[in-house]
C-alpha cells in the first residue's frame, strides 16, 4: 500500500455500554484544558468498529469457543485497553440510539428519545423537551461545534466517509452518524434510509455522499408493492452485460423475508418494498452514482473487480443491500428450526451450526450474503483509494449488529458466531494499523446484550447428554422448587453442550449458555484501542472513559484538535438559521 502523510485511526466499540468517559480536566502545566493531551497535528483515518451488545463475558465466550480457554482472538491482540462507561442523559443503561448518538455528537443524551437529535432538555433533570405535553426531539451540535457527528463533519471536510452494518441500514450504531431523525421507528427508518443518499434536511446535496454504505434494508429504498425479481431477470444480470460488475437493475426487489419460500411459510410475501412516498431510493442512488450490489454474487464479482484493477476504487460509491431486513435472523435457535431454516448442505455437527443464521434459504438471491469481515474488507480498499484521490485521510465506522440481537433472543450459537465475525472485522481494521501505522481503531458498545455466562462441566465426572438448567435465587427455596435458569446448549434448550476449542492440555472442555435475560445491560464493557492515538486511552484516559470520548478520539484523530470534556454539559439546540454555505467543518468553534 503506498504510504500516505497523515495518520490513521481505527475505532471498534462494541454497542451498548462503550466505557470512554474523560477524567475531570483541570490545565495542565502546557496549558492542556482537553484531558487528552492537547492539539496534536497528526492526523489519520479513523475506523470505529462498534461490536454490539459485547462485554468482558461475551468475549470470554467467544475466546473459548473458537480459539480455546488458552487462545487468542484479534481481540486480544489491540494493545491498549480500559473499562468504559456508557449511562445516558437520563438513564443508567445505554440504548443503541442513545450510545450511538453520544458517540456521533459528544453529548450524553437522552436515551429512549434521540436519533442524531436529542429530547432531553437544557435542565437535564427537568425531563424532556416538551411541546403541547408531548418530547419534541431537538437539532443538536456536536462537541466540536459543527450541526453535526464527526462522520458529517468529516465528510463535509473532504474527508471519504463510509458505513458497514450486519443490520439494516437505518440500526444507529451507524445511522445516527449520517442522519438525523429524533426517534427510533419504523416510519423514521424510511428517511433514515433517505437521508444516507441524499444528505439531511437543510443540508440536502451540501452533503458529501458516503462512499461506502452497506448492510441490510434493501425494502427501505422500494416503494410498496414493488414486484420481486423473477429468476429471469436475475440470471440476466448474472449473464454479464459486458460491464465489470454486471448488477440486478433497479426495478424490482431482490430479498424476500428468511423462510418466505420454504414449506413452512404462513404467509408469502407478493411483493416487496416499504415506502410510502413513492421513491424509488435505490434507482435514485443508481443515478447519484452509487453501483447498487444486493447479493453475495454481486459482491464477490464487485471484490474481484476492484482486487484485479478492472474497477478503480477510487471512482467506486458503494451500495450494498443484502437483506430485506437485518442481514442475520435474530430468533431463538427453536424458532428458526420450527420455521425449517436449517441448511442442509451444512452438517449438523458442524461448529458454527446448520442453522440459517443470516440472509434467506438455500436456493434464493439471499443466501449466505456477505460477512461483517467481509464487507468490511471491500469497505476499506474503497475508501482507502478515495483518500489516496482526495489526499486527505478517511473516517468510517463498523457495526456488528448481530452480536446484541441474537443476544437479546438469547440465541447462544447466533451470538457466538456473531462474536466471530467482530473478531474478524477487528482482524480487517488491524491490518489497516499495519499497512498504515497513522490509523486508529477503537473498540466499544453501549451496553451489554443478554447478560451471557458460561456454565461449564467436569471433563473428569460424566459430562450431561443435555444442558439442563441451573438454579436460581434460593430465596424462594422455601416456597417450593427452586426456579430455574435454563441452559443454551447447540441448538437451543435442552440440548447438547457446547465444545471450546483444545487448551493447552488438548482437552475440549463441555459448558453450557445462561443468560441474565433478554434486555440491555448496564456494566462490564471493555474498549480497546490500536494505533495512531491509541496510547491516549493509558495515558489520559485510564481512570475514566466514557462514550462521550469516543467523538473525543476520532475528533483528535481526524483534525488534531483536542476538545475537552463537556462536563455537567448536554447537546446544545442547533440553530434554526444554520448557513450551510458558511460552514467549515474541521475548525472547532468553541
Amino acid at each position: 500500500m503506498t504510504r500516505r502523510t497523515w495518520r490513521t485511526a481505527v475505532v471498534v466499540v462494541p454497542a451498548a455500554g462503550s466505557l470512554l468517559v474523560a477524567s475531570v480536566v483541570t490545565a495542565s502545566a502546557d496549558g492542556d484544558r482537553s484531558g487528552i493531551g492537547g492539539d496534536n497535528h497528526r492526523t489519520g483515518n479513523m475506523i470505529f468498529v462498534h461490536p454490539d451488545g459485547t462485554d468482558l463475558a461475551y468475549w470470554t465466550a467467544a475466546r473459548a469457543y473458537w480459539e480455546g480457554p488458552d487462545g487468542t482472538l484479534n481481540w486480544d491482540r489491540l494493545p491498549e485497553s480500559v473499562p468504559y462507561r456508557g449511562h445516558m442523559a437520563d438513564q443508567l443503561t445505554g440504548t443503541s440510539n442513545g450510545g450511538a448518538t453520544t458517540h456521533a455528537f459528544g453529548y450524553k443524551v437522552d436515551g429512549p428519545g434521540s436519533f442524531g437529535q436529542d429530547t432531553g432538555a437544557a435542565d437535564v433533570l427537568a425531563g424532556d423537551n416538551l411541546v403541547d405535553g408531548e418530547p419534541v426531539a431537538r437539532p443538536i451540535v456536536g462537541l466540536s461545534g459543527y450541526p453535526g457527528s464527526w462522520l458529517r463533519e468529516a465528510g463535509n471536510a473532504g474527508h471519504p466517509i463510509g458505513v458497514v452494518n450486519d443490520g439494516d441500514i437505518a440500526e444507529p450504531g451507524t445511522a445516527a452518524f449520517l442522519t438525523e431523525v429524533g426517534e427510533r421507528t419504523d416510519a423514521a427508518a424510511l428517511e433514515i434510509a433517505r437521508q444516507h443518499i441524499q444528505g439531511r434536511p437543510g443540508f440536502d446535496d451540501a452533503d458529501a455522499d458516503p462512499v461506502v454504505v452497506m448492510g441490510g434494508g434493501e425494502e427501505l429504498f422500494f416503494p410498496e408493492g414493488t414486484p420481486f425479481c423473477t429468476a429471469e431477470e436475475v440470471d440476466a444480470a448474472r449473464s454479464g452485460s459486458g460491464d465489470p460488475v454486471a448488477t440486478i437493475p433497479a426495478t424490482c426487489v431482490v430479498h424476500r423475508p428468511a423462510g418466505d419460500t420454504l414449506p413452512e411459510a404462513e404467509e408469502p410475501a407478493e411483493t416487496g418494498g416499504a415506502r410510502t412516498d413513492g421513491l424509488n431510493l435505490a434507482q435514485a442512488a443508481v443515478d447519484e452514482g452509487y453501483t447498487l450490489v444486493r447479493t453475495r454474487e454481486e459482491f464477490e464479482a464487485l471484490a474481484d473487480a476492484v482486487d484485479s484493477g478492472d474497477v478503480d476504487p477510487a471512482g467506486l460509491k458503494v451500495l450494498g443491500l443484502f437483506a430485506d431486513e437485518d442481514i442475520f435472523n435474530d430468533e431463538t435457535e427453536e424458532s428458526l428450526i420450527a420455521r425449517g431454516l436449517v441448511d442442509p448442505s451444512v452438517p449438523e455437527d458442524a461448529k458454527e451450526t446448520n442453522l440459517v443464521l443470516y440472509g434467506s434459504e438455500p436456493g434464493t438471491p439471499g443466501y449466505q450474503p456477505p460477512t461483517a469481515p467481509e464487507m468490511a474488507e471491500l469497505a476499506t480498499a474503497v475508501l482507502t483509494a478515495h483518500a489516496d484521490e482526495a489526499g486527505k485521510p478517511y473516517a468510517t465506522v463498523w457495526e456488528v449488529e448481530g452480536t446484541d440481537n441474537f443476544a437479546n433472543y438469547d440465541n447462544a450459537i447466533g451470538s457466538l458466531v456473531e462474536a466471530r465475525y467482530a473478531d474478524e472485522m477487528i482482524a480487517v481494521a488491524r491490518d489497516q494499523v499495519a499497512d498504515d501505522p497513522d490509523t486508529l481503531v477503537l473498540t466499544a458498545a453501549d451496553s451489554t446484550a443478554g447478560g451471557m455466562e458460561l456454565n461449564g462441566y467436569n471433563v473428569d465426572e460424566e459430562v450431561p447428554e443435555t444442558v439442563g438448567s441451573v438454579d436460581v435465587n434460593p430465596a424462594l427455596e422455601d416456597e417450593g422448587a427452586l426456579p430455574q435458569n435454563v441452559l443454551d446448549g447447540r441448538y437451543g434448550r435442552d440440548t447438547e453442550p457446547f465444545l471450546t476449542e483444545p487448551d493447552q492440555f488438548g482437552q475440549q472442555l463441555p459448558f453450557g449458555v445462561a443468560w441474565a435475560g433478554t434486555p440491555d445491560f448496564y456494566g462490564g464493557i471493555l474498549s480497546r484501542a490500536e494505533g495512531l492515538n491509541a496510547d491516549v486511552l493509558d495515558e489520559y484516559l485510564d481512570q475514566r472513559f466514557d462514550n462521550v470520548d469516543v467523538y473525543r478520539l476520532a475528533y483528535l484523530t481526524l483534525f488534531g484538535d483536542a476538545l475537552t470534556y463537556p462536563e455537567g454539559q448536554v447537546s446544545p439546540t442547533r440553530p434554526d438559521d444554520v448557513d450551510v454555505s458558511g460552514l467549515t467543518p474541521g475548525t472547532p468553534t468553541g
